[in-house]
């Protein structure tokens, strides 16, 4: 792997794993609104309890350990997977409140930031996606690589 794809790797791992540790960290400082916002999806069964405290306390001392796997490269490949199926799975809950009409705070971001336009909230996940994809493609280039060199 020359150079220039080390530092594309690398910066594609500490953006994703600092957006993740911040949306994490912010949730995890108001618990009990996040919890709140996971029901305003409506996305069964996470709508009523005790669903939405299982994944509204979990997801985001989850998010924070899988953005950190990510930088320091622990668990890399889980945490990798993780991140995208992450960012796919918040692209469907968004798109999903879109397409239903409703007008809701995600809370992804605590009260750290929020998306006053879904338009908005939809294109940062997609970038968030690619730049996921982009590293398990890579990844999955450099264990075959591996392989065929062994």
């Amino acid at each position: 792997m020359n150079e220039g794809s080390k530092v594309i790797d690398l910066s594609l791992r500490v953006i994703l794993g600092a957006v993740f540790i911040w949306a994490g960290s912010a949730k995890l400082l108001d618990l009990d609104s996040f919890v709140e916002s996971v029901g305003y999806f409506k996305i069964s069964p996470f709508d009523a309890a005790p669903w939405d405290m299982w994944l509204g306390y979990m997801l985001p001392l989850f998010e924070v350990l899988v953005g950190a796997a990510l930088i320091l490269g622990v668990l890399f490949k889980g945490a990798v997977v993780s991140v995208l199926l992450l960012s796919i799975g918040f692209f469907v809950a968004v798109v999903s409140a879109q397409v239903r009409g409703l007008n809701i705070e995600c809370g992804c971001f605590g009260k750290a930031l929020s998306f006053d336009n879904y338009y908005y909230h939809i294109a940062v996940l997609v970038v968030m996606i690619i730049m996921a994809v982009v590293l398990c493609l890579r990844e999955m280039m450099r264990c075959r690589a591996m392989e065929g060199g062994a």
